[in-house]
């Protein structure tokens, strides 16, 4: 007899998180997450499908002992018909909405508010606290997760990063916009779209980019261009200045 793999029960922790299982999320796939975890796939980043295999997940029971999803009859558990999650019982329909809901912790006593932007709109008024903007809009965090800052925090948060992060240096900033981008990847391809570069230089592994006002434009007259390309194919190359221009000639065309 082929031997049965033991699934993990909830006295691990979360395989995404490694957080303890005190609550776990439980699919057909029978591959357990923490109901963080999964409340933050399903409901933040719309994504229902195993963090393990893979297999999309029509329904998932938040439930607190790990039984076969097969054999758990869900006819009499609470139900969030639009995330399609069923609880064991009210406390866990209850730790699931407290992690949605929009809280203000800097007031005496905490005060929730129906949406984000209220809330916001409370901090800045009320505390004169903001949070970034570029964190809020890229990273899928719940609000309670949030970090607040006053006006000089928030400054350096978006040039420096924060001292209790060394992971995080800052958002880098494109000088000929003047905006930040989350990271480094984020502001690599706001360049690759928006601003101009020489494909030559960049095959070399030279990554130095342009405003348009910056360079002079002109078609490739090489052989090898106008033998491979149609007149209205043909390759443009931007050069920053003429003698740039004149050097790539000396060393493509004139060999």
């Amino acid at each position: 007899m082929a031997a049965v793999e033991k699934v993990p029960d909830n006295e691990g922790n979360c395989v995404l998180c490694c957080q303890d299982l005190e609550l776990l999320a439980l699919g057909k796939c029978d591959h357990p997450v923490c109901y963080r975890c999964s409340t933050k796939m399903r409901v933040l980043c719309d994504q229902r499908y195993c963090a393990v295999c893979r297999e999309e997940l029509d329904k998932v029971i938040f439930t607190r002992r790990f039984s076969p999803f097969s054999t758990i009859e869900t006819r009499q558990f609470h139900c969030d018909k639009r995330y399609n999650i069923f609880f064991v019982d009210a406390k866990a329909q209850s730790d699931f909405r407290r992690l949605l809901k929009h809280e203000c912790f800097e007031c005496p006593e905490t005060r929730s508010f129906y949406t984000v932007e209220e809330l916001e709109h409370h901090m800045r008024k009320q505390h004169e606290l903001f949070c970034c903007k570029l964190c809020v809009k890229h990273l899928k965090i719940f609000t309670y997760e949030r970090k607040w800052y006053n006006r000089k925090d928030l400054a350096r948060h978006r040039i420096h990063g924060d001292p209790d992060n060394t992971s995080h240096r800052g958002h880098p900033l494109c000088k000929f916009c003047d905006e930040r981008y989350l990271d480094n990847d984020e502001l690599l391809k706001h360049l690759r779209k928006d601003h101009y570069f020489c494909h030559f230089c960049d095959s070399e592994g030279t990554q130095d980019y342009y405003r348009f006002e910056q360079t002079v434009v002109f078609f490739c007259v090489c052989s090898t261009c106008m033998s491979t390309h149609t007149p209205s194919l043909l390759v443009l190359v931007f050069f920053v200045n003429m003698f740039t221009f004149y050097m790539w000639c000396k060393r493509v065309l004139w060999n």
